[in-house]
């Protein structure tokens, strides 16, 4: 069975190659542009992992994946950021986060993160 992900991002452009290259991998995306449609996404689906955009333009991504954790307590996120400090792994290290994708995105590395995580399930 095809694995499927939720891409989180407010950058258009980012989902779309997002969506391409899991497509790719054979492995099935949809995608969301705020916080607040990816909740509604996720109340309709079924995902193997989000992938989500720490700085979104109304909810962050921290209290997008809060709101997740409260519907689905065995959420799992790999969060996209173009700075990864210490005090937002400290914010999202009980939160289910798997791994962090940074930005600009190193497709070697998203296929490896991607790739070890959807192998290991």
């Amino acid at each position: 069975m095809r694995k499927k992900i939720l891409i989180v991002d407010d950058e258009e452009e980012i989902l779309a190659f997002m969506a391409r290259f899991l497509k790719r991998l054979e492995i099935d995306s949809i995608t969301a542009i705020s916080g607040e449609e990816a909740i509604e996404l996720y109340k309709k689906n079924t995902f193997d992992c989000v992938l989500l955009d720490i700085h979104l333009g109304g909810m962050s991504g921290v209290e997008v994946l809060k709101n997740l954790k409260k519907m689905d307590p065995k959420v799992k996120a790999m969060i996209i950021t173009g700075n990864i400090c210490s005090d937002l792994k400290t914010d999202v290290h009980n939160l289910g986060v798997l791994d962090y994708i940074q930005k600009p995105i190193d497709l070697s590395d998203f296929k490896e993160k991607i790739l070890t995580y959807i192998n290991n399930q």
